[in-house]
Parts: structure tokens; C-alpha cells; sequence
């Protein structure tokens, strides 16, 4: 018996990845693919592990998101509020518009501080504790 394949039918969808990258510096959480409910539980539980051993910054970089569940925004409100609570300064790294359009038409760029690269995050967090010393 052969297959072929239907018109309108793709592989499945590339499951959301995670790499963690550790320097004196800073904490990286990189999110690759899509983030739906099938990773959200394993994103949530990285972003709590990292923040509970308390980097100088922690930044999520999801440059290569691909798909961004509403629940995977909360995700990064509550990582974004937990490591305010424990003074760790946070950003996100974005130009997916499957990130960015939610974030702005929740206004959610408002509460999260959102960034084009991660060379333009890491100097803002490393400018951070200058700007909210005053």
C-alpha cells in the first residue's frame, strides 16, 4: 500500500525548543519555534528555575518564535513580575510578528520591555540599575 500525501495537509508544527545560555553577566532563555500549549508547562518551568538562582538579568529571547500562545504571553507577564520581586532585572528579545503583534494589540509592550536585538537589551539592563538608582 503506497501514501500520498493530500493537498493543504503539512507536517506537523516545529514544537517549541529552549536553550539556556549562562555568562557572569547574564542569563538567556532562548525560545525557538512555536510556543503553544504543549511547551508552556517546560517554558514556565525553565523561567522559574533560572530566576530562582538569581541572575544578574535574565532576558527571553523569542528572535525565532514562530507561533505565540495567548498563554505563553501570561508566561512572560509573570516572569516579567516574579523577577521584578526578586530584583533581577528582565527583558524580552522580539522581531517576530507572531510575538510582537499580540504584545501590541494587548498593549502588553507597556509592561514588558521589549527589545529588537539582544545587544540592544543586555545594554539596557546593564543601564538599568543606573536609571533606577535616582
Amino acid at each position: 500500500m503506497s501514501t500520498v500525501p493530500l493537498p493543504g495537509l503539512r507536517d506537523p508544527a516545529p514544537v517549541g525548543t529552549f536553550a539556556v545560555t549562562t555568562t557572569a553577566d547574564s542569563t538567556v532563555v532562548s525560545a525557538t519555534g512555536e510556543l503553544d500549549v504543549s511547551v508552556i508547562g517546560h517554558f514556565t518551568g525553565i523561567l522559574e528555575r533560572e530566576l530562582g538562582l538569581r541572575p544578574r538579568v535574565l532576558v527571553v529571547d523569542a528572535s525565532a518564535v514562530t507561533f505565540c500562545a495567548a498563554r505563553a504571553l501570561t508566561v512572560l507577564i509573570n516572569a516579567a513580575s516574579d523577577a521584578h520581586a526578586a530584583g533581577v532585572p528582565f527583558a524580552v528579545v522580539t522581531r517576530s510578528r507572531a510575538v510582537l503583534r499580540p504584545l501590541t494589540v494587548l498593549g502588553l509592550e507597556r509592561v514588558l520591555p521589549v527589545h529588537g536585538d539582544l545587544a540592544a537589551a543586555l545594554d539596557w539592563l546593564a543601564l538599568l540599575p543606573a536609571l533606577t538608582s535616582r
